[in-house]
This record gives structure tokens, sequence and C-alpha cells, in this order.
């Protein structure tokens, strides 16, 4: 923290764009792209005037591109940096519903960039070599309606921003935990993700209403020598609220009101950037303090750090202002320039030099105190100086590795008891059921959707088989009216007319057909969407289950620890006091107290330890008692949990054997659809062979008549029945 100004660097913002695909709300709603990339420029076209205009950025992410990519391009070389010691930031913006927490945080299936950088980061520590030591500890935050939160210890109170000459910007109080894998920083993270404010709203069914920031803080040093100055690095991944429109995003209420707040602190945000972006305004003042949001981020924007912003966008015309609004803010963005600057971290040393300058201070006030030489302005500014310096030093003292561990442990402890005893865990677990229970809802909702849509589907596909036979029928007939001789023409306009009205028949009913079709893939596509939140919510769920049983079991090892402890103090003082009375005995004895029987005095010293004994299994009972309160209270909550467990195993074994009833259903409907596809192609092969072999035995007999009169008119000729043979057999 306290280090030497190393030499400065001037860089730019980099800044990448990247394009999510259709949701299904904009696909139903049938919108149109307007967002073409090609390299790295992004063009934008008005869906209403056809003006396209183009951007030019360091990145160009669209629709096929993978998390996987952005993190190569934006987040392993910023990691990479950070382990050199300089600081780092990514940012991602845009609308809500534009896949900013997707891209920073992602999926099981496709991890965001906070868990690949987290892997990475860990990946590369144990690769070090073994004379490098590293502290890796992590913080999050989130800034909901101007109020800072600690998303790691809940305690629910508003934290204050401050600012001091070495540490820069920091957020007082907030815990920083030691991490020493991967696994553990997405455990904080997704505890942390537990309790941070969301809602539903048209464009997202889990808006974030609040800003948060994630900070990774990196230290190495040489394990040989421990008291040499090494490297520290402060990395923020921040995932900003999205901006809204009410009319989007059809919030009320407390939803309307978060989203006011959210615009808020993104139009000062704006004003930031504006302000840097300009020349001429870089050199006044910058609007910082306008939010909590640019305070907290004032070092990543014209400061000491490497910054990316990931400005996240929409394909669809209907949020073509919002897409444009983003694309011009990260237009503005790529101006602004940083000046960043490697981080050397020479605690020890400093504290060693503090020191010597307290003591030295102190003794030069001692000294002239005691010669009464002491100008009474000098002294106070000389006292101001040491206070001064030994704040410093207590700052100092807070940046060492050891009492880096003791405050993480300590943080740790405190968000144990926040979690147990104000109830957010149980909140959080509460909130999540009714989540759980909701999504389990629309799931039976959609499920009965479907298999309405799938019985509907059956009918109309029913009537349209049997709206094919009725036109094959007309068409057969028709054709046999036409083989017997030319009718009349009445009557072949009624059969054609009949033909007519039985194909447009059967053509809306291929279109309802079709519609239907779409519909039950629509639902189909919804049901997916809510199985893999209800995924999502089972595994919040057991996370806090195991959470909550670990609090549960630290709780019980503790009243352990107390009991051993009181009952440990209680019988030392009976043995003292034991002791004592028998000391008193032996005195009294001694003296030449008159005892009729020395067995007197053997009984006396029998009671006075059997009252100690007494006690003492007064105590044990005691200890035995609370232990059994406290028993019978965990099996309550065990009993309770495991059955709130069982509910969840059942849902999932019910939500397995729906899935595989209805990959059942769907085999059995495409192989009754291939087996009725290959009956119509048989009886249509049939209806096509059996009016061919008619044809053919009709011109059979046809040509039997005309060889029979051709016989007759040779005979009548008198030519030889020979010589028709050879003309036939030349003829074939």
């Amino acid at each position: 923290v306290f280090t030497r100004k190393a030499a400065m660097t001037a860089t730019n913002v980099k800044v990448a764009v990247r394009c999510r695909p259709f949701i299904e709300k904009e696909k139903r709603d049938g919108c149109e792209s307007v967002i073409k990339m090609e390299g790295p420029q992004t063009t934008i076209v008005n869906p209403n005037g056809g003006k396209a205009t183009s951007f030019t950025y360091d990145y160009s992410y669209f629709q096929n591109a993978k998390s996987g990519d952005v993190h190569r391009d934006l987040g392993q070389p910023l990691l990479e940096k950070a382990l050199e010691g300089y600081n780092a930031t990514i940012f991602a913006y845009g609308q809500t519903g534009s896949g900013k927490s997707y891209s920073m945080t992602g999926t099981e299936a496709e991890p965001g960039i906070i868990p690949m950088m987290n892997q990475a980061l860990f990946d590369h520590i144990q690769s070090a070599p073994p004379n490098k030591e590293f502290l890796v500890t992590v913080s999050y935050l989130e800034i909901y309606q101007e109020v800072i939160f600690d998303l790691l210890n809940p305690h629910g109170k508003d934290m204050k921003v401050r600012q001091h000459p070495q540490l820069g910007i920091y957020v007082e109080g907030l815990a920083e935990l030691v991490v020493r894998s991967g696994r553990d920083i997405a455990k904080l993270q997704e505890q942390g993700n537990r309790v941070r404010k969301v809602a539903a709203t048209e464009m997202n069914q889990r808006s974030s209403r609040s800003h948060s920031v994630f900070t990774l803080h990196i230290k190495q040093r040489d394990a040989e020598d421990r008291a040499s100055q090494g490297l520290k690095a402060k990395v923020n991944l921040v995932d900003l609220a999205g901006s809204e429109r009410a009319d989007s995003t059809g919030a009320q209420g407390q939803t309307l009101k978060e989203g006011a707040a959210i615009n808020k602190s993104l139009s000062a945000l704006g004003n930031v950037i504006n302000a840097l972006a300009d020349p001429k305004k870089r050199s006044q003042h910058i609007p910082y303090r306008d939010s909590k949001l640019t305070r907290i981020l004032q070092e990543s924007l014209g400061g000491n750090c490497l910054t990316v912003m990931l400005a996240m966008v929409s394909p669809a015309d209907s949020n073509y202002s919002e897409s444009l609004s983003t694309l011009q803010f990260a237009n503005r963005a790529k101006n602004i320039q940083n000046t960043s600057r490697r981080n050397e971290d020479e605690n020890t040393r400093v504290i060693r030099e503090l020191r010597q300058e307290i003591a030295q201070l102190r003794q030069h006030l001692s000294q002239k105190g005691h010669l009464g030489g002491v100008v009474p302005a000098v002294a106070s500014a000389e006292v101001d100086r040491m206070e001064a310096m030994i704040a410093n030093l207590q700052m100092a003292k807070h940046e060492t590795w050891e009492e880096k561990e003791r405050l993480s442990h300590m943080y740790e402890e405190e968000r144990k008891k926040n979690l147990a005893s104000k109830g957010i865990l149980e909140l959080v677990m509460d909130t999540l059921k009714k989540g759980q229970q909701e999504t389990q809802e629309r799931l039976d909702q959609l499920h009965e959707e479907k298999e309405r849509l799938a019985e509907n589907y059956k009918d109309r596909k029913r009537v349209g088989d049997e709206l094919k036979e009725q036109l094959q029928k007309r068409i057969n007939e028709y054709s046999k009216l036409s083989e017997d001789g030319r009718p009349e023409e009445s009557v072949a306009q009624a059969h054609l007319t009949a033909i007519h009205d039985a194909k447009e028949q059967l053509k809306r009913e291929n279109e309802a057909l079709k519609l239907i079709k779409q519909h039950l893939r629509e639902t189909q596509d919804r049901i997916k969407t809510e199985k893999e939140e209800s995924k999502v919510q089972t595994t919040l769920l057991r996370g806090n289950i195991e959470l909550r049983e670990m609090i549960a079991f630290d709780e019980r090892q503790k009243l352990e620890r107390e009991n051993q402890t009181i009952l440990q103090e209680k019988l030392d003082s009976l043995k003292l006091e034991l002791e004592q009375e028998k000391a008193e005995l032996m005195l009294r004895v001694a003296q030449g107290t008159d005892y009729k029987l020395e067995e007197t005095v053997k009984m006396e010293t029998e009671l006075v330890e059997l009252r100690a004994e007494n006690s003492m299994m007064k105590l044990r009972i005691e200890s035995l008692q609370r232990q059994k309160g406290k028993l019978v209270s965990d099996l309550e909550d065990a009993s309770q949990w495991h059955k709130e467990d069982l509910e969840t195993q059942q849902q999932q074994y019910f939500q397995a054997f729906r899935t595989y009833r209805e990959a059942f259903e769907e085999q059995k409907l495409v192989i009754e659809q291939r087996f009725r596809g290959l009956l119509e192609s048989a009886i249509q092969d049939a209806i096509f062979l059996s009016a061919r072999s008619s044809e053919l035995t009709r011109r059979n007999q046809e040509l039997e008549q005309e060889l029979g009169a051709l016989r007759d008119a040779m005979a009548k000729a008198g030519v030889p029945e020979s010589t028709l043979k050879t003309g036939l057999v030349k003829t074939l």
C-alpha cells in the first residue's frame, strides 16, 4: 500500500462491444436485427429511416461469440498485468436484459469472465516457483439506491467511502476474506449473489437492482526474504445494473423506484465519462462525488488502473434507442486516458521507518518538554505530525499479510453470526424456496399448456388427415368420371369446385397446424428456460443448506467449548475451596479442637468432599441439560431440514420423471409421424398402382378388340394370318 512512485504509463480505456442473441420475447414479437459487426467495427441501423451509424472499438463480439473468446481477449491480458503489479478493472455496461451478468458471471455450462479469471489466477499460483508466495483476498459489495452493502458479510449497515493518501479510495469496514482456491472464490461469490437485490421485469426474469463490485486483492513476495518488497494489485470486476425504460420493463412500485435510482447513478457515470473524454474538461473538476458508484470507480476512470469496458447491446429493433445510446457511451469511453503504474509493496520497510520516526519524535518532544523550551504552536504541529504518523502506522499494519489473515478470520466469524443471528440466511432460503415454488408453478402451467397444445395438434392432425382422404376421394371420383367419358360441364364444374374447396380447407388446417406447432416449440423453449432457472435455484438452495449445517455445527462446537470452559473454571474453584476447607479442618485439629473420635475428623473431611462432589455433579447436570437442549433443537432443525431436503429431492425426481416422459412422448410422436408418413406413402403408391393396373387392363382389352377386328378384316380380304403375325413382330 505504501509505495514509491513508480514510472507512470498513459493508456486509454479499452472498449469492447458484445451483442447477445435474440431472447424468446423478441422472437415472439417478430423483432428484426439492427446490429451488424465486421472485425472491430459495429454498425447499428435505424429501423425507421434505415440510417446506419458505425463505430470502431478494440473488440466486437457478435451473437455466436463465446465467453471464452471474451476472456481470452479481455480477462486474460488484464490478469497477466495484475500479476505484474498493475491495478485492473473490467466493467460491463448496457440496458437491462442485455447480458451483462451473463458475460461477467456466466452459467455452469458457459462460465463468465469472473470465474474464468479466478481459475486462471490460481492456475498461475499453482505453477509459480516455490520461492514465491501469494496472498489473495476478495471483497464483494453492492450499491443499492446509493447505499453500500457488504455482500460477503451482510450486516445490513450502510458503509462509507473513504480516501487515504496511500490506500486511495476504499470502503470502510468492507470484509476482505482470504481465499486459497478458485473454488473458494466461486463459493463466496455465489453466497454474495444470494443476498444481492434482483427483481423480475418484462426484459429480464432476474434483473439486477444494484451495481456490484467484486474485487480481487493479489499480493506476492519472496518466500525466502519476506522483508523484501513485493508486488500487489487490485482487480475490480464490476457488474452494473442495466439502464431501464419503464415502458419496456413494465416496472411498477418499488421496482420502478429502483430503476430510477439505477438510471440516476448511470447518469452520474455518464457525466464523469463525458468530462474525462473531453480534453478541455479533463483538467477541470470531475464530478466523482455525485454518486457512490463514480466515487468507488474513481481510480478505474482516469486513475492508476488498466481499465476495460464491455458494452452489451441487444440486436432487436425494439431496443434500437437503448443500443444506440450504449454504443455512443462506449465510443466516448475510448477517449479516457488512465495513468497506470506498477505497485511495489514496501509495507515492512515503511512500518519500520514509521516506528523509528515516531520514536524519534516522541524523544524530541520529551526532551523539549523537560527543558521547558517548547513553543506551543510548534509543539502542536509536531503532535499533529506524530498522530498522523501513528494513524499511517495503523493503516500500514492493517495491510500486512499477518493482519490480513487475522482480519479475514474475524470477518469470517462475524459473517457466520450475521447470516445466522440476523436471519439473513433463512430469509434468503425462504426467498429461494418461494422462487422455486413459483418456478414450479410456472412449469406446471407450461406443461399443462404443452399438453393442451399437443392434444390440439393431434386433433388438428386427425382433421387434416380426414381432409386429405376426402380430397383424394374427390380427385379419384373426378378421374373416374373423366375416364368414363366426357362429363357434362355442370357436373365437372361441381366436382372441380368441391376439389378446390377441399384444397382451401386443407390449406387452412395446415396453417393452423403450423401455428400450433410454433406455439408448441415456444412452450418447450420456455419450459427449458424455467428448468434451467429451477436448477440454479436448487443449486443455491443446496449451498445454503450446507452453509446452514456448517453454522449449526460451529455453534454446537462453540457451545461445547463454552461448557467445558465453564465446567473447568467451576471445578478449579471447587478444588480450591475443598483444599481451603481441608486446611481449616487440619488447622482446628492442630490447635487442639476437641474431637471425640478420629472418625469424626474423617467424616467431616468426607462431608466436605461430598459437598464439593455434589456441586460438581450439579454443574455437570446443568452442562448436560444445556447440551441436551441444544441437541434437541438441532435435531428438530435437522428433521425440518431433512423434510425440506426430501421435498427438494422429490421435486427433482418429479422433474426428472417429467423430462423422461416428455422425451418419450416426443419420440413417440416422431415415430407416429414417421409411421403415418410411410403409411400415407404406401397408400398413395397402392392407389397409383391400382389406377395404373386398371389403365393397363383397359388398354389390353382395347388392344385385343383392335386385334380381333383386324383379324376379321384380314380374313375378309383373304390375307393369311401368318402375314399378320409377321407384321406384328416387325411392329414390336
